[in-house]
């Protein structure tokens, strides 16, 4: 079922977002545009203090996600992750396959695989990006297509305080490069509206059943050294969770209804969530006491 979706969901990104579908540009300078910005060294758009304490992904635009723009193809670093991730929240978590009228918030978008596929499936889609170029980049392939159904943001997902306004939250490939997965959770769960739906892809580690929920601690270390391979995949893990400390993250924030799939070959773990009704969640040690 998976397989026929995800073949679905290339068929659209195909038919809506190449060349030929532009609106806004030419073809060869939007071309000539996305290929600029392929391998550039850009920290002052960042705003860092010391871009020698960053990860190299965050100084040097890579593409994220494979896409054939007809008269020219890019391979991403997570390939067609975007989506097998969304034809699996299709095909066993429920996600509509038609999202027209609906609102989706989509969590560290990078290069906006994830969002594309949602606006051609009808959304209107929300996108944050914490960082700047590739939140641009976004911004550019909105014009470029004349969607007026995508935005992004450059903003981290702390940043957000949208209340009551989404029927679905994509968090995917982030928690675990977060500091604070828990605050983060609340902030999603107060940007949806009452019946809304939450839809985690996480790197994650296995347990021992009869062990307690836990996680395992990454430090982000050096990240400006090693192989291009290490360079990228370093400096930005901080809580990798089990199947028992996702769930208990997405309940201790309001949701119902956490389903959380087996760990898959590549490590990884779907999830969902439902915000029935909001209500209130425990204060202590909450790290920012004004979030509802």
């Amino acid at each position: 079922m998976s397989t026929d979706l995800a073949a679905h969901l290339r068929t659209l990104m195909k038919d809506n977002y190449g060349t030929g579908n532009l609106v806004n540009v030419g073809a060869a300078e939007f071309k000539e545009n996305i290929l600029s910005r392929i391998g550039k060294d850009d920290a002052a758009i960042e705003g860092y203090a010391d871009p020698t304490k960053q990860r190299d992904l965050s100084i040097r635009f890579r593409w994220g996600h494979d896409h054939d723009f007809g008269d020219f193809s890019l391979d991403g670093e997570m390939a067609d992750r975007h989506i097998l991730i969304i034809a699996r929240f299709l095909s066993d978590f429920g996600l509509p396959l038609d999202l027209t009228g609906k609102k989706v918030l989509d969590i560290g978008v990078w290069t906006g695989g994830t969002c594309l596929a949602l606006c051609a499936l009808g959304a209107e889609v929300v996108g944050l990006e914490e960082v700047r170029k590739y939140a641009d980049t976004v911004t550019y392939l909105a014009h470029a297509f004349g969607l007026d159904n995508l935005t992004c943001e450059a903003l981290s997902v702390y940043e957000y305080d949208r209340a009551d306004a989404f029927d679905y939250v994509l968090y995917s490939g982030v928690i675990y490069h977060v500091t604070d997965p828990v605050l983060s959770l609340r902030i999603l769960y107060n940007a949806l509206k009452d019946g809304g739906d939450i839809f985690v892809e996480t790197f994650g580690i296995a347990l021992d059943p009869g062990l307690p929920p836990m996680t395992m601690v990454e430090s982000p270390g050096t990240v400006r050294s090693g192989s291009e391979g290490e360079k990228s995949r370093t400096g930005w893990n901080y809580f990798v969770p089990t199947d028992k400390a996702l769930k208990l993250w997405m309940e201790t924030v309001g949701f119902h209804d956490v389903t959380v799939a087996a760990l898959n070959d590549n490590s990884r773990y779907l999830a969902k969530g439902t915000r029935h009704a909001h209500e209130e969640m425990a204060r202590a040690g909450l790290a920012r006491r004004d979030l509802r």
